[in-house]
């Protein structure tokens, strides 16, 4: 899809960050809009931003992990604008923590909005946009860590990790179709994704807990901005425009960061080398 001239694209986690990125860009190329996100507020500025570049645009508060959020959004959707032409699930948390610090609560509330929420946004939205006929892209906001696993980040790794695979599947069983598909990895976007903790209270949380006597938390969350020391921030505006030359070019992965290359290049030189020493054809 390179004309996205009054195409219909639905974001999820327009409020901020690269949702609001996205629908900026979106909206640059005329396009019309449905925004969704939890955050009332930061929904509404997304709103009067792109209602001041003139494009039609609508509003609804939806929590990405209730499937039946999703499905009201797709069903307004449709009702209004009769089409999706691109579906971006890009709503997500961060919760940083230690995996032996993680509660089953937390693990649900992090995994039902990052990975159940692209479940739940696949699931709602692909069969109308199959039935529609026409060229579509489906896009989901993965991550670097997608790929690669820091402390610190396991659960968010562990939805990322989900995510490529679900997207992998999705890619396969769409091959031949008009519907296209692709997943996003970010390096560092200078979004408030760190401030989405689980109740609020998980930076109190880390700050009190050791993963073992010498190593303090915050530190070794440090070490994914390490990995990223040949990389440098980037705006949410600069991610979007990547990923719209991605949807453009019909990428399935986009990656914004040349930076991580070599991380990705070790832990592919580790698979191969364990296949190596495998003890069967």
């Amino acid at each position: 899809m390179k004309d996205f001239k009054d195409k219909v694209a639905v974001i999820t986690g327009a409020g901020s960050g690269i949702g609001r990125g996205l629908a900026e860009v979106a909206a640059n190329n005329n396009m019309r809009l449905v925004l969704a996100d939890v955050d009332e507020k930061g929904l509404n500025e997304t709103l009067d931003i792109v209602k001041n570049k003139g494009v039609e645009a609508i509003a609804r508060i939806t929590d990405v992990s209730n499937l039946n959020e999703v499905e009201n959004l797709a069903s307004q959707t449709y009702e209004i604008f009769q089409n999706c032409n691109i579906l971006f699930n890009n709503a997500g948390v961060l919760g940083p923590a230690p995996i032996s610090q993680v509660s089953r609560e937390m693990y649900d509330w992090l995994i039902n909005i990052n990975l159940g929420g692209c479940f739940n946004g696949i699931h709602a939205f692909l069969p109308k946009m199959q039935s529609s006929g026409e060229d579509a892209h489906i896009v989901a906001t993965c991550s670097t860590s997608g790929f690669i696993a820091y402390p610190m980040l396991g659960l968010y790794s562990a939805s990322k990790f989900g995510i490529r695979g679900l997207m992998t599947s999705l890619r396969a069983e769409l091959q031949g179709s008009k519907i296209g598909t692709s997943i996003v990895c970010p390096g560092e976007v200078t979004t408030n994704i760190v401030n989405s903790t689980f109740d609020g209270a998980m930076e109190q949380e880390i700050s009190q807990v050791p993963v073992d006597e010498t190593a303090d938390p915050k530190a070794l969350l440090e070490v994914a901005a390490e990995d990223a020391q040949n990389t440098f921030p980037i705006s949410p505006l600069e991610a979007a425009q990547a990923i719209f030359e991605g949807i453009a070019g019909k990428d399935f992965y986009i990656f914004t960061h040349k930076g991580y290359k070599r991380q990705l290049e070790e832990i592919s030189s580790e698979y191969l080398k364990a296949f190596d020493r495998s003890m069967f054809q």
